[in-house]
């Protein structure tokens, strides 16, 4: 049976990358908002290849239509994840979230329910659209919404029948909630860096460095131990990386 990506292959690939860097094949890793499965079965494969088969004893899955999951190796929890998750406090060592944050109603708890179920020294890598990639910053300008958003049905259906992007992340914000639920160390990632957003930086990079500008300046003279506690994000939201970067990725350490 053929499982369909919800989310961009590349930006599995990359959550995968970065997750194996902190080692989670002898404990237990959790995909959040697994869809039909497919970073499950990438998870799978990863686990096969350190020579680890009893795939359930390390692999959790949750998302909100659990029947829709059809990877075998493992089953899928209900999970409503702007309510309580259905596991223990300290229960991964990992928990991966592709593209999941940008549908839910409340991030802060998303992220509250994230650290409480992870280990200390474990690690949360989750991902959502990149609102400050060129294209987005582009779109915003031009039509009021971000890349990927736009006005939502009211009563007629759900917001999730017509794709469910209900509330755009930023950078800042990003990093900020997670620090703020006690996440101790952050580092944001891209999975790959579009070309189209490479021309439209040759032209507006200039403009967007004298913006910081000023706007550091005034931070400084107005509130500078904000300035000083928020430096390392908001120094890097004018980053190469972020101005081209199609996707956000954040990995977070409890």
């Amino acid at each position: 049976m053929d499982i369909i990506p919800k989310s961009l292959p590349r930006t599995n690939e990359k959550v995968l990358e970065i997750l194996s860097l902190h080692n989670p094949w002898e404990s237990k890793v959790l995909d959040l908002g697994a869809g039909e499965g497919y970073f499950s079965s990438l998870l799978s494969e990863k686990f096969l290849e350190k020579g680890i088969d009893r795939i359930a004893e390390h692999m959790s899955a949750c998302d909100l239509f659990p029947r829709e999951f059809k990877f075998g190796k493992i089953t899928c929890d209900f999970c409503d994840f702007n309510s309580s998750f259905p596991y223990r406090d300290n229960s991964f060592k990992a928990v991966c979230s592709i593209e999941v944050i940008e549908h839910l109603e409340n991030i802060f708890h998303l992220m509250r329910e994230v650290y409480r179920i992870l280990q200390p020294g474990g690690v949360a890598v989750i991902t959502t659209p990149n609102i400050l990639n060129m294209n987005s910053r582009l779109t915003t300008f031009i039509t009021g919404f971000p890349l990927l958003y736009g006005p939502l049905p009211l009563f007629s259906h759900e917001p999730q029948d017509l794709g469910g992007h209900i509330n755009p992340v930023s950078l800042y914000y990003l990093t900020y909630i997670a620090k703020r639920v006690g996440f101790k160390e952050v580092k944001i990632h891209t999975d790959r860096l579009k070309r189209s957003a490479r021309l439209l930086a040759l032209f507006l990079y200039p403009l967007i460095k004298i913006g910081e500008k000023i706007l550091f300046k005034k931070m400084k003279k107005e509130n500078k131990h904000i300035f000083d506690e928020n430096y390392e994000f908001i120094s890097n939201i004018n980053s190469f990386h972020i101005l081209l970067g199609r996707t956000l990725i954040l990995e977070a350490i409890k």
